[in-house]
């Protein structure tokens, strides 16, 4: 570099505008010098595992060129004015458009943050759950005996069903910033809603027992209790309960035998988590919440992206790839009505 370097210049005093933008140019040039040396090095490297850390390194340089130019455009107004200037001399001369983003993009950010907020609202089976993160489009499900030796009595390989979900705001209303990120929300609600379905389905594997009115408190406490009991005898793990609204309020009954409502008896057994959730319907499922019986399988995170303008509006899908694995079907009771 042939500038003077202001870091190097005794003082006693914090750095002038002026400076600081110096510093940072200064900056940009070295993470460029970097990028050049690694990218370099990199195609004289015939060792693959070795070039594939320096080109990841030299990406790394990248970002944090544009970290610093978003700071020196930041301080610099006329470097903004010249850069876009520069960009009209190149559209007019190739035809080769490029522009800086003055905040009209500003809406993803807006809408993402909309969207995962509608998640978490929406999210209440899979947090509490173990997970395992595979990146691949299918699994290995390891089917774990237990007996005198704790064994693998049968593997299978499952494909991570792809869970979607679209929504669409106006280009207009994007555009001038009067769009509702409400519909991002109800977007997340509803990825939220679909993981809680795929998740729920796998249950059905496990062992059935028959569900009763639970007109009294000792009713309900006897049932899951039995429930609990079977599934003790497969795991220590800690016992989890996943009940629809309608069922759980009658947990508000008070025990006559306590003085405590059946929910706060019942929280001293299920301590894996007691989970409310619409989507169960006319179900009690008890289980032991351990990775050794069960884990919510992850193939692909949660991620939202803008795919385009479609008619009047611009598209954006939600995508994540996820199933429960069910290890130990024995070690889960589904209370139901018989059919």
């Amino acid at each position: 570099m042939l500038s003077i370097n202001p870091t190097v210049i005794s003082r006693d005093k914090p750095y002038t505008r002026e400076e600081l933008m110096e510093v940072i140019r200064l900056a940009i040039i070295a993470e460029h010098d970097a990028i050049n040396l690694y990218e370099q090095i990199a195609r004289f490297i015939e060792d693959e595992d070795i070039k594939k850390v320096f080109l990841d390194i030299a990406r790394e340089e990248k970002t944090h060129v544009g970290e610093f130019t978003a700071l020196l455009l930041k301080l610099d107004e006329e470097q903004v004015e010249e850069l876009k200037k520069g960009f009209e001399e190149v559209r007019e001369m190739t035809g080769i458009e490029t522009k800086l983003n003055d905040g009209g993009n500003d809406y993803f950010e807006v809408l993402k943050k909309a969207f995962m907020d509608g998640v978490e609202r929406g999210r209440r089976i899979i947090n509490i759950l173990p997970k395992t993160k595979v990146h691949a489009q299918s699994y290995r499900v390891d089917l774990i005996e237990s007996g005198e030796v704790v064994s693998v009595s049968k593997k299978e390989f499952r494909e991570i069903p792809l869970i979607t979900q679209r929504f669409s705001i106006g280009i207009r209303e994007l555009k001038d910033g009067s769009f509702d990120p409400s519909v991002a929300t109800r977007a997340g609600e509803l990825i939220a809603k679909a993981e809680e379905k795929q998740i729920l389905s796998r249950f059905d594997a496990g062992k059935k027992m028959e569900l009763g009115d639970w007109e009294t408190s000792d009713e309900c406490i006897e049932q899951l209790m039995k429930a609990a009991g079977e599934v003790s005898k497969v795991t220590s793990g800690k016992l989890a309960m996943i009940i629809s609204p309608e069922r759980f309020s009658k947990l508000l009954k008070v025990h006559d035998k306590s003085g405590k409502t059946v929910i706060e008896v019942l929280k001293e057994v299920f301590s894996g988590g007691i989970i409310v959730s619409p989507e169960v319907e006319e179900k009690v499922i008890v289980f032991a919440n351990t990775p050794s019986v069960l884990d919510v399988v992850i193939g692909h995170e949660l991620e939202l992206n803008e795919i385009g303008p479609e008619n009047d509006s611009v598209v954006f899908m939600a995508m994540e790839a996820l199933d429960l694995r069910l290890k130990d079907p024995k070690a889960v009771i589904v209370l139901e009505k018989s059919k």
